[in-house]
């Protein structure tokens, strides 16, 4: 599937649900993320870099995400870990994706938090005469709003083959960067969706998501629509607490929409019960 195409919705049980998953590499890389990064990256290579720094936890699929991408896009890669031998952090698997991908790992920085993990990323970077992927695969806040809304642009294409039954949107809310996007489209398509729920699994970005949408000229979309934020961190999970969850035929990332799935099961929202095809599940692919 290119990068370009929409990516299926699936009718199960009821519910619909959005296959972002879908889009993937031969090394199982998949989602929106990928998709973002991979605008990300095309950019960089206009601008005329030939090598990425991609600084990120070792459990962060931002290091695969970026290797796998660096080679279909015939760019170098350096990997950068904080608190970590080489032989420890390749036993993590989106590590052992990136060597396996080509890219160099980078284990210089003794601290793994990303407070100084980043300016770490960015002076090896400077040195390298590479481009520093960004934290997370976002744009910027410091982005002009033409690269703002190009990036948003990206993943809000994806609303254009909503089913005209999906009254309520459920989309997982980590960095927000989906959420944007997804709003961002909404704001440009006509659509008899109502309800955009937005399930926390990590620290709330309502602040961000509500900057960003304003920044890019789509806060219309909180008039628009209802938009309703359900955290769950840390009262159900930490983000770093692993859910694996099966649903509907549907085997979902432990991280991300396993948590929301198991939480939705056991909360049993009126509009996740209902199963009448009136309730869209984003699964945002890992």
């Amino acid at each position: 599937m290119r990068h370009d195409e929409l990516t299926p919705w699936e009718l199960r049980n009821g519910t619909w649900y959005k296959r972002e998953d879908h889009l993937r590499n031969s090394y199982g890389v998949n989602g929106s993320k990928f998709r973002a990064c991979r605008h990300m990256m095309v950019e960089a290579i206009l601008e005329g870099y030939d090598h990425v720094v991609s600084a990120q936890a070792t459990a962060s699929p931002q290091s695969s995400i970026c290797a796998t991408l660096a080679e279909e896009l015939g760019m170098e890669c350096t990997i950068v870990v904080g608190a970590s031998k080489p032989a420890t952090a390749i036993k993590h698997p989106n590590i052992a994706i990136a060597m396996q991908a080509g890219a160099h790992l980078d284990t210089g920085c003794r601290v793994a938090y990303n407070g100084t993990l980043q300016p770490y990323g960015r002076a090896l970077a400077e040195r390298l005469g590479a481009w520093q992927l960004p934290y997370a695969i976002s744009a910027p806040d410091t982005a002009g709003r033409e690269e703002l809304e190009a990036f948003s642009a990206v993943g809000g294409a994806q609303v254009r083959n909503l089913p005209p039954s999906i009254e309520t949107l459920v989309i997982p809310f980590g960095s927000g960067n989906t959420a944007a996007g997804v709003l961002y489209g909404l704001s440009r398509f006509d659509s008899k969706l109502t309800r955009v729920v937005l399930v926390g699994v990590g620290p709330d970005r309502s602040s961000w998501l509500r900057k960003r949408l304003t920044a890019v000229g789509a806060e219309g979309v909180y008039s628009e629509f209802q938009i309703d934020v359900m955290p769950l961190h840390p009262w159900f999970a930490e983000y770093s607490d692993r859910m694996p969850e099966t649903h509907d035929g549907v085997v979902f990332h432990p991280t991300y929409e396993g948590k929301v799935i198991r939480f939705l099961n056991s909360a049993k929202p009126d509009w996740w019960t209902r199963r009448d095809g009136t309730t869209g599940f984003w699964i945002v692919g890992s």
